[in-house]
């Protein structure tokens, strides 16, 4: 089965379009571990897919450490996303996938911005002989993401555009599973849903402490809202979950 064909059915089980983001951190190994698992199991059933970034590999390593929780995930078969933010040469990028889809994860987020020949290429082919997806990096949630993403470029003889309108065009290029749509934006979801079509899904980050609504995003077009703090961070991560499932109705 196909990461899209997962993630709908996962969806529609547990009635929710929320990808829990489990960014938590702690000294503490072992906690942070034990943490992490807790917050997966309490909120599993109102999820319909696990991102980890960066912050937890470090922390914990892939191997004896992230590797059980995406383990844990697809016991409770919800898909998992891998957060890499792929942005360097071919051969590095293809290394990088390659060490995440050996962990286990489903998909991966990929940034456009290297381009494909040596640089998203070989990342592509080897998604594809892997049976796995790439989500591209179209538009960021954080305030300061306007200047990169909304500035003017154009390849050889065309009319220049913003920058997120080029990666969404690139993304349906390259066959991408997915495109990264911050949240805080509904106004630039809705401008990326028209250039992508109705058939590329696209993930919303930002909601709750980076003031994205579930709500609006949802209208605006994303089809998936990726969570973190205002779940992982809340003194009853099921309930919060819970509550946010209820927003997007």
């Amino acid at each position: 089965m196909s990461f899209e064909a997962r993630i709908r059915k996962a969806s529609e089980t547990s009635k929710s379009r929320i990808v829990l983001a489990l960014d938590p951190e702690d000294p503490d190994r072992e906690k942070l571990m034990q943490r992490s698992i807790n917050i997966l199991e309490k909120a599993s059933e109102y999820i319909c897919a696990l991102k980890i970034n960066r912050q937890l590999v470090l922390s914990l390593g892939l191997r004896n450490g992230v590797d059980s929780i995406v383990q844990l995930a697809h016991e409770l078969s919800i898909p998992t996303i891998m957060d890499a933010k792929l942005n360097d040469v071919g051969h590095t990028n293809e290394f990088m996938a390659r060490s995440y889809m050996d962990t286990g994860f489903d998909a991966i987020i990929a940034s456009p911005v290297v381009g494909w020949e040596g640089g998203m290429d070989s990342v592509f082919k080897l998604a594809t002989a892997r049976g796995k997806a790439l989500i591209m990096l179209t538009y960021m949630s954080n305030p300061g993401a306007e200047i990169f993403y909304s500035m003017k470029s154009a390849r050889h003889g065309e009319a220049p555009r913003a920058v997120f309108e080029l990666f969404t065009e690139l993304a349906a290029e390259w066959k991408a599973h997915g495109l990264i749509v911050g949240a805080t934006k509904p106004e630039i979801i809705r401008r990326v849903r028209e250039l992508a079509g109705p058939r590329m899904a696209i993930y919303s980050p930002g909601i709750g402490p980076q003031g994205g609504d579930p709500k609006r995003a949802i209208e605006a077009g994303a089809d998936y809202l990726i969570v973190g703090r205002a779940i992982y961070g809340a003194a009853d991560p099921a309930d919060a979950a819970k509550r946010i499932r209820e927003l997007t109705g």
